[in-house]
């Protein structure tokens, strides 16, 4: 009986020993999976506990471990794998935004589209009438100018008609006349300001005054023989017209 109680009681001690083994064991395996530095109690020869790490008494290292712990937190697959999702869920929240912002867009755009585009024709057509006006605007001062030394011109037409240089001076004087004449007509020129034909021409009733007919001419019948008054045009419109003579 004794034999046999002896026997149990050791059975016991073996299994009490090798729970308590089992159950640390696992302990560390789970404070591993999960991250956190195991500071779990082990288990002494004799089955009691004692501190699983304790620092020496001649301190070794023991002050950079904090440091080492952060790195070793942040470059931790379980953080970087938190961080990912994260990303990953701002990611997804920023591509809704989008979404949404495009059909917010889309929906207006059916809204104030036709609008839009009228407005812009307002402001296309708006364009191109200032520009007409401002064109004709030039014109009509480009008009008002040429009409105004038209008259001018008309009295050196008139002036060469009856006047004729003898001397040397008068000659000079009537040079310089000329080329002041010829000057104006280059400057209309520029001004997009022509002269409108007339001797030789075939009466034109859009640019040519008739005055009177003409007959024993060298012309045809219905042709221009003789200027009184010379025309002008601007850019396909009539300033002023000729005045001439018509050969019967």
């Amino acid at each position: 009986m004794i034999f046999r109680s002896s026997s149990a009681l050791v059975a016991i001690l073996a299994l009490s020993t090798a729970d308590a083994f089992g159950i640390r064991t696992i302990f560390h395996q789970k404070s591993a999976s999960i991250g956190f530095p195991v500071t779990s109690l082990g288990m002494s020869d004799e089955g009691t506990t004692e501190p699983a790490d304790t620092p020496s008494a001649e301190g070794d290292d023991s002050a950079e471990a904090p440091a080492a712990d952060v790195n070793d937190i942040l470059s931790s697959p379980a953080f970087l794998k938190r961080k990912l999702e994260v990303l990953e869920s701002d990611i997804a929240t920023t591509e809704e935004e989008l979404v949404a912002a495009t059909e917010r867009k889309e929906i207006a755009k059916e809204e104030w589209g036709p609008q839009i585009e009228a407005l812009q024709r307002e402001y296309t057509n708006i364009q191109q009438r200032m520009t007409e006006q401002n064109q004709v605007g030039d014109s009509d001062a480009k008009v008002r100018v040429v009409k105004g030394i038209l008259d001018l011109l008309d009295n050196f037409d008139r002036a060469s008609g009856v006047i004729v240089a003898e001397t040397e001076v008068e000659q000079t004087i009537e040079a310089g006349y000329k080329q002041a004449y010829q000057d104006i007509l280059d400057q209309f020129a520029e001004m997009g300001v022509t002269e409108v034909e007339t001797l030789g021409t075939e009466f034109d009733y859009e640019l040519h005054q008739a005055v009177m007919q003409m007959p024993g001419t060298e012309y045809e019948e219905g042709v221009v023989c003789k200027e009184f008054q010379k025309g002008f045009i601007m850019d396909e419109s009539l300033i002023r017209p000729a005045m001439e003579a018509v050969a019967l």
